[in-house]
C-alpha cells in the first residue's frame, strides 16, 4: 500500500512526552502559570490543540514558540492513534515508526483504498522543492479528514460534463490542438505524440463515464464507504471541536470544464496549522 509522506531518514521524530515535559521547564519564568498548565494539558492529552480553550490572541502568540509547535504536533498525533487505536477495525496505519514525518491511515476492501486520515508535519516546502539546509518553519501542519457521501445530482451534473468533455475532444483535430504540443518532446514525431495524448485523453473519459453510467445503485462497498468514512470524521471533528460550519469551501482557479463536480474541498484555517475535509460524492 503507498504510505502517504515523506520519506526521511533524518526525520524530525515526533517528540515523547518526557522530551516535551522537560523542554517546557525552560519557560517557567517566561510563560505565564495559564499558559504552562494549557500546555501542560496538550501534552497530557487532556483536549485537542485545535479544540478553542485559548483566544485567537493567545494562539497567535504561543504560535510563535518552537516549544509549542512540538507540543501540537506531539497532541495532534498522538489524540488520533488513541482514537484509531480504540476502534474495533482493522485500519492501516503508516506512522512515525514506519520514518515518515506523517500519520496516515486508510482501510482496505478488496482493491480499494480508502483514505481515513492523515496528518503531515514534515519541514518539507513541496513535492518537488529541496529543502535548504537549516530550513525551519513554524508551521505545525496539514491534518486531512475524509468523507464520501452519495448525491445522485451531482452524478448526473458529473456525467454530462464528462459527455460534454467527450463530444469536444472527438470533434477536435491535430491542427487545433498542435500548439499545445511541447516541441522539445519527440516521441514518434509531433503528430505521433499529440494523437497519443488526444488517445489517452478519450480513454480516460469514456472509462469514468461506463463507471459513472453504470452506477445506478451503490454496491455494498460503496455503503461501507460512505458510513465508515463518515463514522470516523465525525469522531474526529467531536475530538477538534469542530462541526461542518467551522470549513469553509477552498475556492480554486476556475478551470471550467475541466473542474470535477465530484469531490469539494473544505478548510478550516488556525494559526500555523490546516484542517482539510476532503469529500468525494459518489
Amino acid at each position: 500500500m503507498k504510505k502517504i509522506g515523506i520519506w526521511n531518514d533524518d526525520r524530525n521524530k515526533v517528540k515523547t512526552k518526557e522530551q516535551l515535559l522537560e523542554l517546557l521547564k525552560k519557560y517557567k519564568g517566561i510563560l505565564t502559570e495559564t499558559m504552562l498548565d494549557y500546555l501542560n494539558s496538550l501534552i497530557n492529552l487532556d483536549f485537542s490543540v485545535i479544540r478553542d480553550y485559548i483566544s485567537d490572541s493567545d494562539r497567535k502568540v504561543l504560535a510563535e514558540l518552537d516549544i509549542y509547535k512540538k507540543i501540537a504536533i506531539y497532541n495532534i498525533y498522538n489524540k488520533a492513534l488513541n482514537l484509531f487505536n480504540e476502534v474495533k477495525m482493522q485500519f492501516n496505519i503508516s506512522s512515525n515508526e514506519d520514518s515518515f514525518e506523517s500519520l496516515n491511515v486508510s482501510i482496505l476492501w478488496s482493491d480499494r483504498v480508502v483514505e481515513l486520515f492523515n496528518f503531515d508535519y514534515g519541514e518539507h516546502l513541496g513535492c518537488n522543492d529541496k529543502i535548504p539546509k537549516g530550513y525551519k518553519t513554524m508551521k505545525i501542519g496539514n491534518v486531512s479528514l475524509y468523507q464520501t457521501l452519495e448525491n445522485k445530482e451531482l452524478r448526473e451534473i458529473e456525467l454530462n460534463r464528462i459527455l460534454n468533455r467527450l463530444e469536444k475532444l472527438y470533434d477536435q483535430c491535430n491542427l487545433d490542438s498542435y500548439h499545445h504540443v511541447n516541441q522539445d518532446v519527440v516521441v514518434g514525431g509531433p503528430e505521433s505524440y499529440w494523437s497519443y495524448q488526444h488517445g489517452q485523453k478519450i480513454a480516460e473519459y469514456e472509462k469514468r463515464l461506463t463507471e459513472l453510467d453504470s452506477k445506478k445503485e451503490l454496491s455494498d462497498f460503496d455503503k461501507r464507504e460512505i458510513e465508515i468514512t463518515n463514522q470516523i470524521r465525525n469522531m474526529l471533528l467531536e475530538d477538534y471541536g469542530l462541526t461542518d460550519k467551522s470549513f469553509e469551501e477552498k475556492k480554486s482557479p476556475s478551470n471550467g470544464s475541466k473542474k470535477s463536480a465530484l469531490h469539494k474541498t473544505l478548510i478550516k484555517n488556525q494559526p500555523n496549522l490546516t484542517i482539510t475535509n476532503h469529500i468525494r460524492y459518489i
